[in-house]
């Protein structure tokens, strides 16, 4: 009897135990899915105002920071405003205050900041579409659009080429003329001047990613050669710089003009992305300046991606065996895709906490 009051004993202690491990097991769950849950709401940043008011000169960037520690999430912080149905048309003088509707953020606009709670209706906005404040800065990426050009390959034996200027000149301006070999496209008349600026390779891999150029001038076709062994005279009606023998000739192509990015994490992971070299002679990179990448479209990357950038290749040393270990990577600043090619791509940094280098890695947000 003894024995087995024992074993009940044993039992009711077993079950005690099992239940408490259920108990545990139960509230990790749940801890879980409440941190789940919790990160699906974009996290506010450190003291993020109760109102701002929309200044001239600033992007939708700026204002989303100073609300959210992701600012590309801005639509999610947006979505619940009634006059907000795009986030990407705020004007200089809009108030925008935060407020909290159903344990969610939200950012709402009114024409003046008010206590409690306001009703709000949609209005129609009557200002021109131009006036509204940008997403991002646009005075580096625009013009890194218009004058660069990139291409996976470049057989210039298939290009026409500038042979020099009229009375035998090496370099021409606006107003000169200047003599071309090569095939023309037919029906093309006017042609984009580039030069070979650099090329791009895969530094892991050592793949050759394509061929940056800089547009150096605009010609337009004013005698084309009767047969191969006579050269084209065309006439320079714009120049970034001198023109000179050896540039070759590219179509004017009108390409679609992106009045709108959407700044958006990708949705896969990103693996094996770095920072490539310029030829911009610049070591240090900062905010707003304009990196390429080894990612490209095969790589899953589109226009308007957010990336995370990482510190690497650091290391430290160990005082007591003299070792160097390495660091593992830090979060050091964020850039936006603006331009997305097969196997390369060019972002815009968008923010840095630290000076950015060549060859740091390219992570998801």
């Amino acid at each position: 009897m003894h024995d087995r009051l024992i074993t009940s004993g044993g039992r009711r202690r077993r079950r005690r135990s099992i239940s408490a491990q259920l108990i545990l097991l139960f509230s990790s769950l749940t801890t879980v899915a409440l941190v789940h849950a919790q990160s699906a709401i974009p996290r506010l940043a450190d003291n993020a105002p109760d109102t701002y008011v929309v200044e001239q000169g600033d992007t939708l960037w700026d204002i989303s920071a100073l609300f959210l520690n992701q600012p590309w999430r801005w639509p999610e912080l947006w979505s619940v405003n009634p006059d907000v149905r795009d986030p990407n048309l705020i004007y200089p003088g809009d108030v925008l205050y935060l407020r909290w509707n159903n344990g969610k953020p939200g950012v709402y606009l009114t024409s003046a900041p008010r206590a409690g709670v306001t009703k709000l209706s949609p209005k129609m906005r009557s200002e021109p579409l131009s006036s509204a404040i940008p997403e991002i800065p646009r005075d580096v990426i625009d013009p890194f659009i218009a004058n660069h050009r990139f291409e996976t390959t470049v057989d210039r034996s298939l290009h026409p080429r500038v042979l020099g200027g009229s009375g035998g000149r090496l370099i021409s301006g606006i107003g000169d003329s200047v003599y071309v070999a090569g095939r023309l496209s037919r029906g093309v008349e006017t042609y984009d001047v580039v030069r070979p600026s650099q090329q791009l390779t895969d530094p892991k891999s050592g793949e050759p990613l394509g061929q940056l150029m800089i547009s150096v001038g605009r010609v337009v076709l004013t005698r084309e050669g009767v047969n191969a062994d006579e050269a084209s005279r065309f006439d320079v009606i714009s120049a970034r710089e001198e023109l000179r023998a050896g540039d070759i000739l590219f179509p004017v192509i009108d390409g679609e003009v992106i009045s709108m990015f959407k700044p958006r994490a990708p949705a896969t992971v990103v693996s094996s992305g770095v920072i490539l070299s310029l030829d911009s002679g610049v070591s240090q990179i900062g905010a707003f300046d304009v990196v390429a990448t080894n990612l490209g479209e095969e790589d899953g990357v589109e226009i308007g991606h957010i990336l995370g950038v990482a510190r690497g290749n650091e290391r430290i040393r160990d005082p007591e065996t003299r070792d160097w270990l390495s660091i593992p990577a830090e979060r050091a600043g964020t850039l936006m895709l603006f331009a997305v090619h097969e196997k390369a791509s060019f972002g815009l940094v968008l923010g840095a906490n630290q000076p950015l280098a060549v060859g740091d890695e390219l992570i998801n947000p």
